[in-house]
């Protein structure tokens, strides 16, 4: 009896050791890929940055366009055969 609970508490503690081991290498993943995003969004405001710079010092005349999406009228072209 004891050599079977022996064998079943060494099997509980490779399954657990398997899991704990996958969790770990998904959490590393996961913090890796949380400083890429951290790193990918700070270049995004950096170059959002230089360009509304580079929009101000040519004096560019620049409107923000409308939020949400606008539904165009689609028509076909002038010389399309009807």
């Amino acid at each position: 009896m004891a050599a079977t609970a022996d064998i079943r508490f060494k099997r509980m503690k490779a399954e657990y050791e398997t899991v704990r081991d996958a969790q770990d290498g998904i959490l590393n993943r996961v913090d890796t890929y949380e400083a890429a995003l951290l790193g990918l969004t700070e270049a995004v405001a950096e170059n959002t940055r230089m360009l509304q710079a580079i929009i101000k010092h040519l004096q560019v005349p620049y409107e923000k366009p409308p939020m949400g999406f606008q539904k165009e009228e689609r028509r076909p072209p002038p010389d399309f055969p009807a």
